[in-house]
């Protein structure tokens, strides 16, 4: 602790001691928890209350002290609690009988805040068998009985995690003392005997309650007390649903899903099985249909509940598949039924139950794609169908031969129509003939093609055409469908009035030709389309975001593009790379909007790593201006981007002089080295890295500050092995910049005007020596506000509230 700390801290306790001083907010008691926690993981509490002698005497004083904030006992009987978390604490302080005299004493438990810091005193005590038999002994257990049943839901919740932890204890430690543990499986079968009670009982609350302890216990328990728990539970289920099935549903579904993950889903004794299947058939779709889900998801799960969730996911999709099949005769997705027909289709027929029904089954119908067991019973191809149904019926395009309100529902639904869109996407993963293909790019074209499509959908359908093209880029169909429908429509979406459509178009085209530039087909189709024009054009679109998505697009553009071809600027002459570069710069160096900017930076470093695919002359030149603009941009963004783009041209030109860190690297000699080592610095001298480099590293943006930072240190660790790696000297900006960064650190400033070589330029390794990086690195690495929210501060703030009165509080009026 903090020498300043432990001044302020006796001053800290007497005032929380002191009922009648002004007892700061809740915030400030659990920051001062928390900074309690962090001392107690650094330093041993026993050493930590024996240096601090007045945290005992607050902990001790309360059995004594009358009127003492609600907030403030919670935090002393969480305070105790953590200290007590260590074994050698613990018996000091019951040595004392403190912990007795602060559990026992419940004169001011009127108050919720109270009740809750003594459940969550006990509950971060609970980290060793002495303290197991502690909450054991003087009938502690039965007030936790009654604290579960509290009115108060925070209180009553802290219980359940107690009781919980109380289930769990044996299995979280190595070993226990025999006395202890007996007096504790005792204690189980009171718990599970209060949990019976408190499901016969037939209230609400004491029933919800009793499930989520389960809930909470039975995955992380011993075999013996799970058993026990779920005898006690599994025979009231189906009773629990009869008499209340709106309300307890939830819980035992959350309930047999963590059952299903235990043993004893494989226990035929449980009947675990049989309850999630009593339960398929008993519950609504929209409960039904997740707990399907989730069982499709069991490893080892018995082929007939598989068959049986299955039907539950997919029955509202037969339903669709049937309706608007023109040949009635034809077999749709299911050959039984789980919940009865007539109830599913009344669904239907409702707008709002069967928009919701219809985007619950999507949602898991899309899930199965990852689900192995699942394609063993399912019929990819009807699926499919039935996914392509609903969404001709949400535009229109399809008519279900009944009921004739399912169309009226779902015309123009765009809620159903995401739900879908992801579905058909996630089913790419499934194998699919070329005639499933076409079915699903028909459809996702359609969507592309009608104007009254919304933007959100769009953006889907996009990435559904994505996931498709990549998962069966071998079919031909996909690239005739490429060149033939998709390029055309793209290029009317490029021209859309709504902004966010532009954008969602250049996205797709960007990720589009990241995943095929590599196919030879992709090239020829993308250049002749004429989408390359549109998207120089769109660099001068009035959205930011837009010009943004157009600068990323060409820059992944760019590499498929090559000096033979037909050049966009035929009076110029210039390549079509050449004039992209060129357009990009200008964007740098004249948009008013800092996405654009940033967007150009980021496609120079991605350039830069992969300069061997462009064609484009002058490069370097045009890296450099990207630099120099980007270095002395106002976003802090751009700044950082182009320090990035620094970072990769160090690596790069290091690399090429074999500065290399790999142990198989070819052995040079050591003058070649620093000769190699030198021309490499010279360079980078060349491209203003190091101007760049040290204006970032006092930029007043901190993150921009940090980057700069930890590229020096690299820098310096490579430049040290040769002290006379580089001389500044001579070169015209070193005075410059090294003047300004003299003039912005007062150490340096001194050094500058007591070392001649200096202030004429200087050694390289003299320089970086005398920045101090690493000091620098830990003073950047602290947040602005560090000194605010430091543990001084935390102790000074809660003393200054006990100083404000009426007389020296500030009148904000």
């Amino acid at each position: 602790m903090e020498r300043e700390c432990a001044e302020l801290l006796p001053s800290v306790c007497a005032v929380l001691a002191d009922s009648r001083e002004s007892v700061p907010d809740d915030t400030c008691l659990e920051k001062l928890l928390d900074w309690f926690k962090e001392q107690t993981g650094k330093v041993p509490g026993l050493s930590l209350l024996q240096q601090n002698p007045c945290l005992t005497d607050l902990i001790s004083s309360v059995h004594k002290l009358r009127d003492l904030e609600p907030s403030v006992l919670s935090f002393i009987s969480r305070l105790a609690g953590l200290f007590a978390a260590s074994e050698d604490v613990f018996y000091c302080l019951e040595h004392q009988s403190i912990l007795t005299e602060l559990f026992d004493n419940r004169d001011s438990w009127q108050d919720a805040t109270v009740r809750c810091g003594w459940i969550h005193g006990l509950l971060s005590m609970l980290r060793h068998w002495p303290a197991m038999k502690f909450i054991l002994k003087h009938e502690r257990i039965q007030v936790i009985f009654k604290l579960q049943r509290d009115s108060s839901l925070f209180v009553a919740s802290a219980a359940n995690r107690l009781l919980a932890h109380i289930l769990t204890f044996p299995k979280l430690q190595e070993a226990s003392p025999g006395s202890v543990y007996c007096e504790w499986t005792e204690c189980v079968k009171e718990i599970a005997g209060h949990v019976e009670d408190s499901l016969e009982s037939g209230i609400p609350q004491h029933v919800q309650q009793s499930l989520k302890l389960v809930t909470l216990a039975l995955g992380n328990c011993q075999p013996v007390v799970m058993e026990m728990l779920w005898q006690k539970v599994g025979g009231h289920v189906e009773s629990l649903l009869e008499k209340d099935p709106s309300n307890m549903a939830q819980r035992l579904l959350e309930l047999l899903l963590v059952a299903s993950r235990t043993p004893l889903f494989s226990s035929a004794d449980s009947q675990v099985v049989t309850v999630m299947s009593l339960m398929l058939c008993s519950l609504t779709p929209t409960l039904a249909i997740p707990l399907a889900s989730g069982i499709l998801k069991l490893e080892n799960c018995p082929e007939s509940l598989r068959i049986k969730a299955l039907r539950v996911v997919l029955h509202p999709m037969d339903c669709i598949l049937k309706v608007t099949d023109q040949q009635p005769q034809n077999a749709g997705l299911l050959d039984e039924f789980v919940c009865k027909e007539s109830f599913i289709e009344d669904q239907l027929s409702r707008k709002t139950s069967c928009i919701s029904l219809l985007c619950l089954s999507l949602s898991h119908a899309g899930e199965l794609a990852d689900v192995p067991s699942a394609s063993v019973e399912l019929s990819s191809g009807s699926l499919l169908s039935s996914v392509v149904a609903v969404l001709q019926l949400c535009i229109g395009i399809a008519v279900p031969t009944t009921p004739a309100c399912i169309c009226r529902h779902l015309i123009g639904c765009v809620r159903v129509q995401r739900f879908a869109v992801d579905t058909l996407g996630s089913l790419s993963k499934q194998a699919g003939s070329t005639d499933f293909v076409e079915q699903v790019f028909n459809i996702l074209l359609e969507y592309l093609i009608n104007p009254d499509t919304e933007s959100s959908v769009l953006k889907k359908v996009m990435q559904a055409i994505l996931q498709w093209f990549s998962r069966h880029s071998d079919l031909p169909v996909v690239w005739h469908s490429l060149s033939q429908d998709l390029f055309p429509v793209l290029k009317k979406r490029l021209c859309d009035v709504r902004w966010e459509v532009r954008d969602s178009a250049l996205e797709f085209l960007t990720q589009l030709t990241l995943n095929f530039q590599g196919k030879t087909e992709f090239p020829p189709i993308l250049l002749s389309s004429g989408i390359l024009k549109l998207l120089l054009d769109l660099l001068s679109d009035s959205e930011s975001y837009v010009r943004a998505s157009a600068v990323t697009a060409l820059g992944q553009t760019a590499y498929i593009t090559n000096n033979n071809e037909e050049t966009l600027n035929s009076e110029s002459g210039t390549s079509v790379q050449e004039d992209i570069a060129s357009r990009l710069v200008d964007i740098l160096a004249q948009d008013t909007e800092g996405f654009p900017r940033r967007a150009v930076v980021k496609v120079f470093a991605d350039w830069l790593k992969q300069h061997s695919r462009l064609t484009i002359q002058n490069f370097e030149e045009s890296a450099a201006s990207v630099l120099k603009y980007g270095s002395n941009d106002l976003d802090w963004e751009v700044k950082i981007h182009s320090l990035e783009m620094a970072e990769v041209c160090i690596n790069q030109t290091l690399s090429k002089s074999s500065l290399s860190s790999c142990p198989y690297a070819v052995i040079q000699s050591e003058n070649s080295k620093n000769e190699k080592l030198t021309e490499s610095l010279q360079k980078l001298c060349s491209l203003k890295i190091f101007e760049v480099l040290l204006a970032g590293l006092y930029d007043c943006d901190r993150p921009v500050a940090q980057k700069a930072c930890t590229i020096l240190i690299s820098l310096k660790q490579v430049v040290l092995e040769d002290r006379e790696a580089l001389d500044l000297k001579g070169l015209t900006w070193a005075p410059d910049i090294l003047s300004k960064c003299f003039s912005k650190h007062s150490k340096m400033a001194v050094c500058g005007e007591t070392n001649p070589s200096l202030q004429a330029g200087g050694n390289l390794v003299e320089i970086l020596s005398i920045l101090d990086l690493e000091t620098m690195q830990q003073t950047l690495e602290r947040s602005s506000d560090y000194i605010e929210n430091s543990p001084r501060s935390l102790l000074q703030d809660i003393l200054a509230a006990t100083e404000t009165t009426e007389d020296n509080a500030i009148d904000c009026y």
